[in-house]
């Protein structure tokens, strides 16, 4: 695994466009705001011509979601898929601020002493663990993202 939750990979799909596109669109439907059902696709996104940009849906809260966004290449007798998967941008951002607000406050208090020793552990490597956790989270559903998108490209039926 990275340090960065950013990934790249690309795979080839002996198939032409056409047809990697249709795979693609069968298992993509549009972005909603709510889903009242479970019977939908796995995936939720757009797909075009260049390429696409889905996530995974989930009947619950997970910030750490990858986004998920592609590009075609086609060449003869196969269609290269470069793919891209990162946090979204503003759950990057909040954690930044967070992390700032955080150490902004601890690292001063820590500094002049006016925490006991083992309290200057708690507060300064808490978020670290934290950081941890959801370094882990991201990398396991990237890894659940990759494995469910290498079906679908290769025309594999997902399992739910």
């Amino acid at each position: 695994m990275k340090i960065f939750p950013y990934d790249t990979f690309t795979i080839l799909i002996p198939a032409p466009l056409p047809v990697v596109q249709q795979r693609l669109t069968t298992n993509v439907e549009a972005v909603k705001l709510y889903r009242f059902s479970r019977q939908h696709a796995p995936y939720q996104g757009t797909i075009s011509e260049q390429g696409f940009q889905i996530s995974r849906i989930i009947h619950s809260r997970n910030s750490f979601l990858p986004i998920i966004r592609g590009s075609f290449e086609s060449k003869s007798y196969e269609t290269a898929v470069h793919v891209q998967m990162s946090f979204h941008p503003i759950v990057m951002g909040f954690l930044g601020i967070w992390f700032l607000c955080w150490y902004s406050a601890t690292i001063p208090i820590s500094l002049a002493e006016a925490l006991h020793v083992n309290m200057r552990f708690v507060f300064l490597g808490m978020p670290l663990i934290m950081l941890v956790i959801f370094w882990l989270t991201f990398w396991s559903e990237v890894n659940r993202s990759r494995r469910d998108l290498i079906q679908i490209l290769q025309g594999q039926i997902i399992e739910k």
